[in-house]
């Protein structure tokens, strides 16, 4: 069947199936596949507004002899569905009545055109305004894109947002702290997903990471999705980088993605304190409540990270439960970690007299070791040294630490001062 006669085939079976039973005036209009987006649907957050008192209450799947239900799916995960689906509107104040949209698709393949769905939405008329609301929401979740880069999905951002090729051992932690998060996260899936549905209790066990910028949280993260990898988990990153920001659906989205995948599944959110504006915290407290968090029965783990956790919530970090453990991960407190990490920076240029600046590293965040080395290493080269002198590497380290020392003496002058083009700008018109 071509373009045309299905359009006309699905047209017709609206027309006589099911605009007669219906008590409103209907409008039959061209619809977005965006609906038929079962990623898009899933990143919908309950009672989506769509205006005028009106909120999405859900949909479900609805017969339809015209066309044949179809799941397509895309990289393992459900794309879209084929088919008839009607949608659910109704008041948030319970003082108006509610409406329902049903949309009818198929999937053809046409020479001219090539594959193409054709999409039909039977509209109440007096609702057309809300379901284009709706149908714009979808169309704004599903070009959000799910993309996906050496075995990670990556939620709501480019392809280059996160790698995972940190190796474990490459980690440096207080050994004790590092052997704590690699056992919770492998036993969890190793031993606790039975014991939790034994208990009957959904398996989703959640993380915190916090310290101050720098302590190498994304680089805990990115090692710990290249170990799941090795043992065959499901690897989602959750990115608050695109257009729309840092947003709770992409978070649901991420966990809708974890059930559907039927595997053991670590989900990747930095910066969590970014989720939690007025908009969406509500929600975030149900999910990490898992009272509306969708079930993996191979049992999914959140790894999230902040720098900022007096920002937020009590009731996310006090409250049993919300976080499972909160690890802190500290600045570099002892000579021997120092050592190691300036050394793996260092390479094959390291000497052993490099170890005279290792007491200047304490307290430092690991960012910090990185930048002295590569900062040296650089200078070296471009001079055309023989190695690295040690006098190069503790040029670098005075030079970085001046330099933060000079930022934050601007910024703490600068405090209640305009600075920049609005300085300039209240200086021209004070003339």
């Amino acid at each position: 069947m071509t373009f045309l006669p299905l359009h006309e085939t699905i047209n017709r079976w609206i027309d006589e199936a099911y605009i007669p039973q219906q008590p409103h005036a209907m409008l039959k209009i061209s619809s977005r596949m965006a609906c038929c987006n079962l990623t898009a649907l899933a990143g919908i957050a309950d009672s989506y507004p769509v205006g005028d008192g009106l909120a999405y209450a859900g949909y479900q799947e609805t017969p339809c002899e015209a066309v044949s239900a179809l799941v397509t799916y895309r990289k393992e995960l459900p794309a879209h569905r084929s088919g008839a689906l009607t949608f659910r509107f109704e008041s948030e104040a319970d003082d108006q009545d509610g409406f329902e949209v049903l949309l009818v698709s198929s999937w053809i393949s046409d020479e001219d055109i090539g594959i193409q769905m054709v999409v039909v939405a039977a509209v109440p008329e007096a609702h057309i305004a809300h379901w284009l609301a709706f149908e714009q929401e979808c169309y704004r979740i599903a070009s959000s894109a799910i993309t996906f880069r050496d075995k990670v999905y990556i939620v709501g951002g480019a392809d280059d947002t996160f790698d995972a090729t940190v190796a474990w051992e490459d980690v440096y932690l207080p050994v004790d702290l590092k052997n704590n998060i690699m056992q919770d996260v492998d036993a969890f899936f190793e031993k606790g997903v039975a014991i939790y549905q034994r208990l009957k209790i959904n398996p989703f066990r959640k993380l915190l990471l916090a310290g101050v910028p720098g302590t190498g949280k994304t680089m805990l993260c990115s090692a710990l999705a290249r170990w799941a990898q090795t043992k065959d988990r499901f690897v989602i990153y959750v990115s608050g980088s695109n257009q729309y920001g840092a947003k709770f659906w992409k978070i649901h989205q991420a966990l809708d993605m974890a059930a559907e995948s039927d595997l053991p599944t670590i989900v990747i959110v930095e910066e969590l304190d970014a989720y939690l504006d007025e908009e969406s915290k509500a929600q975030l407290l149900n999910v990490l409540d898992g009272s509306e968090t969708p079930v993996n029965p191979k049992g999914t783990i959140m790894i999230a990270t902040t720098n900022h956790p007096e920002i937020i919530d009590n009731r996310v970090l006090k409250r049993p439960g919300r976080l499972d453990r909160i690890f802190i991960i500290p600045e570099l407190d002892d000579e021997n970690s120092a050592e190691e990490m300036l050394r793996a920076y260092l390479g094959e240029d390291w000497r052993d007299e490099h170890r005279v600046i290792v007491p200047d590293l304490l307290g430092k965040p690991a960012a910090f070791i990185r930048e002295v080395a590569l900062s040296a290493l650089t200078v070296a080269a471009y001079q055309d040294m023989d190695g690295l002198p040690v006098e190069t590497l503790q040029a670098s380290l005075e030079s970085l630490e001046k330099q933060i020392e000079a930022k934050d003496d601007f910024l703490t002058a600068h405090k209640r001062t305009s600075i920049g083009l609005l300085a300039q700008a209240r200086r021209n018109g004070s003339r």
